[in-house]
């Protein structure tokens, strides 16, 4: 008996000892309580709200921010941003909303008693229009045309609209712009002072009078090559470096001042197979069109790698410009047979000069026969030779 009675004493004291503990060092998890702001500065794509916790639940809250979706009591199964300062009253911008939406947001914590929420709020994005960007079109040197189409307005007033335009995509008003009157109708837009041989990204846009602008797709366009006499030039990429795909042939300098030259006499009319020029006029800062210069010896020799030797991965295809029809033209570059104005006949071979000086009085230049063969030789610098120009 009396060892049954102490057996339940000491089972008393510990089930005594066990709940006690477990009472005072293991206290029952509890969810945070909190409450939603307000949502404020509602935009066509943005809004604010926030939070503000009201109780703890008795646990560090870890977690803390907004959710929202189109529909009530969003969860974070749907949108949802975290505030990083965890601080018992919050903000936090929502981003990346449709115009002239209803949205439901609530306020989340989280903690060791789980997710808590907030009161749901409701709030209606501003109207943004929807357009549609042209085409670019009549693109030159400097100059293009654009417009845009407005396929919805929401019954918005459109109090400006236009093109705007970047080297970067997705240009806004922020940057270039044109400014085209205002209301639905389709328009047109003269894009200027654009720099030649040059990419850009175009859109249209439109404002309403609430201060809320839309944006057209986004469409890339180059501008023309051209030189001080106007002529029109296109453009290859190769092995990093982009390359003119005719010969210079341009009779001044980009201030206007006259270039020494000759073009070949059995050039035609259009003089197509280029001009040819001095090392000493080649070298001058002012000898190519803005953006562009006589490439270096390095680079010809890097073109001449990148070839493997292989001169008929530079030249045009067929014989209308080369006595053989051996040219694959692989790169791009379109080399023709311009030979050289010193008794060398046309088709039969090109060359060009470099900048780089092979010693005080002879320049360093290129040639292509039309047997594929690539080399590099030096000549006097005031012996007339074509000119491949590369972009800076």
């Amino acid at each position: 008996m009396k060892k049954y009675m102490l057996y339940n004493l000491w089972l008393i004291i510990f089930l005594l000892v066990t709940f006690s503990c477990t009472k005072e060092n293991f206290p029952i998890s509890q969810a945070a309580k909190l409450q939603t702001k307000t949502v404020t500065e509602v935009t066509g794509s943005t809004a604010i709200s926030g939070g503000q916790i009201l109780s703890m639940g008795g646990n560090n809250v870890s977690t803390l921010g907004v959710c929202w979706d189109t529909i009530p009591n969003p969860t974070l199964s749907d949108h949802f941003v975290t505030d990083t300062l965890i601080s018992n009253d919050f903000t936090c911008q929502i981003s990346g909303l449709k115009g002239g939406t209803t949205y439901y947001v609530r306020a989340y914590a989280t903690n060791n008693g789980g997710i808590a929420f907030g009161a749901t709020m409701k709030f209606t994005t501003k109207v943004v229009p929807y357009l549609t960007t042209n085409a670019v079109t009549a693109i030159t040197g400097t100059t293009a045309t654009c417009g845009g189409i407005i396929t919805n307005a929401f019954g918005a007033q459109i109090v400006s609209r236009g093109v705007c335009w970047s080297a970067n995509i997705n240009p806004s008003i922020r940057d270039s712009e044109t400014a085209d009157g205002s209301g639905t109708d389709p328009f047109t837009s003269n894009i200027t002072n654009l720099l030649p041989s040059s990419t850009y990204h175009a859109r249209a846009y439109a404002t309403t009078s609430d201060g809320e602008t839309g944006y057209g797709n986004d469409v890339v366009f180059n501008t023309q090559i051209t030189d001080f006499d106007g002529n029109i030039y296109t453009s290859v990429k190769i092995n990093g470096l982009v390359w003119m795909v005719q010969n210079f042939k341009c009779t001044h300098f980009n201030d206007g001042s006259d270039i020494s030259y000759y073009y070949y006499a059995a050039d035609p009319a259009n003089k197509d197979y280029g001009g040819n020029y001095t090392w000493n006029d080649i070298v001058k800062p002012n000898f190519a069109p803005v953006g562009w210069r006589v490439p270096t010896d390095l680079e010809w020799r890097a073109l001449y790698n990148f070839v493997g030797t292989n001169g008929f991965k530079l030249m045009e295809k067929g014989t209308t410009h080369w006595d053989t029809a051996n040219g694959t033209n692989e790169t791009g570059f379109t080399a023709w047979g311009s030979a050289h104005i010193y008794g060398t006949p046309l088709k039969g071979s090109a060359t060009w000069w470099t900048v780089n000086e092979n010693d005080p009085s002879n320049g360093l230049r290129w040639y292509l026969f039309d047997d594929g063969t690539i080399g590099r030789t030096a000549n006097d610098k005031g012996m007339y030779f074509t000119v491949r120009l590369v972009k800076n």
